[in-house]
């Protein structure tokens, strides 16, 4: 893979992350119930997309440099990254589901718990972000 093959495949993978990361965002606009049933429905069928482009992104990533696995802060880096993911599934989704599953029509006091959970969500994400990013930096093992 040449190396700006390589930069544009880094580049979609990063545009994926970015946009799994994003949900943390959105919710607070989030107002009412139809509100995150309208914003549901359309992000998971981008989030199917992003799941397949990480997969395909980082899988070409490793197939042109299979080096890459033996550098074990990368694969520490992607434990956090799916730990990352696995945080904003249980929190931010099914947080999501559960208003839009109720049929309140403003559903006051699951948006403020889910608004409450999603800022836990942001701070433990941001932490472990920066904790990608100091391995990244230091490559210490």
């Amino acid at each position: 893979m040449t190396t700006a093959v390589f930069y544009v495949t880094l580049a979609l993978h990063l545009l994926a992350v970015a946009f799994k990361l994003l949900l943390l965002f959105m919710i607070p606009r989030l107002k009412n119930v139809a509100q995150v049933q309208d914003f549901l429905v359309k992000y998971k069928k981008m989030d199917s997309a992003a799941n397949r482009t990480l997969w395909l992104t980082g899988g070409a990533m490793i197939l042109a440099n299979y080096r890459l696995l033996f550098q074990m802060w990368l694969l520490v880096s992607m434990l956090i990254y799916m730990v990352i993911f696995w945080i904003i599934k249980q929190v931010a989704l099914k947080g999501m589901e559960e208003v839009a599953a109720s049929k309140k029509i403003h559903a006051r006091e699951e948006l403020r718990k889910l608004r409450i959970s999603n800022w836990c969500a942001i701070i433990i994400v941001f932490i472990l972000l920066m904790s990608i990013g100091t391995l990244m930096m230091t490559k210490p093992f």
